[in-house]
């Protein structure tokens, strides 16, 4: 049986190694620390053997690597398909910013592993190394931005006197402002006006002239 390399697509992942990965993303939702989680405990979560686990794996900390990696990919995959429904560009931005504010108020989503890239522990370094390669680019942020401001490029609803790239990091810094404003407590401006005062920004840097003009879904005052 051939160890598990960290390069495997999400749908070449083997139904006991899945299961070792559901584990280690229970355990760290329930608090768990992935720096001193032990090879028992994940294998006692998952129900299999440690055997089992070592026929896949050579060390805890490549379960444990493989595991955020796969979830990365799985809520990456799902926002994909959901961008993918939205029909303009306008219509992809408000999902965005709905899925930053539903996240806050849950343990599991796209939004909240990213952080694990952010935080500079040697763990988040060693996330971000995996990661950081062309077969998994799509499941990055920055892919996922690319791939649908390159759509709405095309379909005539951004302006044509902004590089791709700096499109892709402009609406980036936007949503992650919009997510740590979204989990900050105190803050001066109300959680819904600084969403619209998000979107507005958005709309009236990218967007193309004339494209689509829907209002936000809150007028502001």
């Amino acid at each position: 049986m051939s160890k598990m390399t960290g390069a495997e697509e999400y749908s070449q992942i083997p139904p006991k190694v899945l299961r070792l990965y559901r584990a280690v993303i229970r355990l760290i939702e329930r608090g768990a620390d992935p720096a001193i989680l032990r090879v028992s405990d994940i294998t006692q979560e998952a129900g299999i053997g440690k055997g089992t686990a070592y026929e896949y794996f050579d060390s805890k900390e490549e379960i444990v690597l493989g595991a955020v990696v796969y979830q990365i990919q799985a809520v990456a995959i799902e926002l994909e398909g959901e961008l993918q429904k939205r029909a303009s560009f306008e219509e992809q931005v408000d999902y965005l910013l709905d899925a930053v504010s539903v996240c806050n108020t849950q343990k599991n989503c796209f939004f909240k592993l990213v952080h694990i890239l952010t935080d500079n522990s040697e763990f988040s370094n060693q996330v971000h190394a995996r990661m950081n390669t062309k077969a998994f680019e799509r499941y990055r942020l920055v892919g996922l931005f690319r791939q649908m401001l390159g759509a709405a490029a095309e379909r005539g609803e951004l302006r044509r006197d902004l590089p791709l790239d700096y499109m892709v990091f402009s609406l980036g810094a936007r949503i992650f402002a919009y997510m740590v404003a979204a989990s900050e407590e105190g803050l001066q401006v109300e959680l819904p006006r600084m969403r619209e005062l998000v979107f507005r920004g958005i709309m009236e840097e990218l967007q193309a002239r004339g494209a689509s003009g829907r209002p936000p879904k809150t007028p502001l005052p």
